[in-house]
Formats: structure tokens, sequence, C-alpha cells
């Protein structure tokens, strides 16, 4: 049972993370959609990044909760966190205009550390996938 405590774990790490930052962004919408508008790379579909994206993390974030979709939730998981990995290393090797368009505590972390960030949550999300199936086959 030590796997199933690590996959509840890392799935409440992930849905706490998702609601926080989907919560906080559409709080702040007007904010967050003038940081999306004012990024090199996603200005032109800010709108609708600005909707999409606080949604889809509220999906994810409720598909952890049982166990008949925390599979697809840890999915969608990894797949967001790659998005938002990739994003933020292009950020940093590719522009000096920064706007953080992250909510919450989030946004206070520098470019380098929210990169490291990403990465350790998209590690996480690796881990939890791999014990998912692991935990799923000794069943």
């Amino acid at each position: 049972m030590k796997g199933a405590t690590v996959i509840e774990t890392i799935c409440s790490a992930f849905f706490l993370l998702f609601v926080y930052t989907s919560i906080s962004k559409l709080i702040s919408y007007d904010y967050y959609l003038y940081d999306l508008r004012r990024s090199p790379l996603l200005a032109s579909y800010a709108t609708v990044i600005s909707i999409t994206v606080p949604c889809t993390e509220i999906i994810v974030a409720a598909l952890l909760i049982p166990n008949k979709t925390r599979k697809y939730g840890l999915l969608g998981s990894l797949v967001l966190m790659l998005v938002f990995t990739v994003y933020v290393a292009y950020v940093l090797l590719f522009t000096t205009k920064r706007p953080c368009t992250c909510g919450g505590i989030i946004r206070q972390l520098s470019w380098p550390d929210h990169l490291i960030f990403n990465i350790s949550f998209l590690l996480l999300a690796i881990t939890g996938i791999i014990l998912q199936i692991r935990y799923k086959r000794t069943l």
C-alpha cells in the first residue's frame, strides 16, 4: 500500500497546484490576460489561452480525485507541466521580455526558479504515472 500513498500524495500536490493557480488566474483575470497579451509567444492567442488554461487546470484537478480517472488526471498533469516547462525554457532562452502569466505565489519565483519548479512537478507527474501503472498491475 506504500505505492498507493505516494500516488495519493502526488495527486494531492497536483490537485492543490492546479486549483490554486487556476483560481488565482480567474480572480485576477484582467491582470492575467494583460500579461498574456504582453508575452512575445502567446500574445496572438491571449484570449483563448486565458480561458483554456484555467479551465483545463480545473478539469485535470477534478480527474485526479476519483481512482477511476486518476490515470487521466496524471496524464493531464504531465501534459500541462510539459507545456508550461517548454514555455518557461523558451522564455528563458529566447526572450528578454518576460511577463509572468502564472497565478498566485508562483508568480513570485524568478524565471530560473520557475523552470526548476516546473521540472520538479514534471518529474512528479512521470513518477505518479509509473507508480499508477505498477500499482494497477499488482491488484
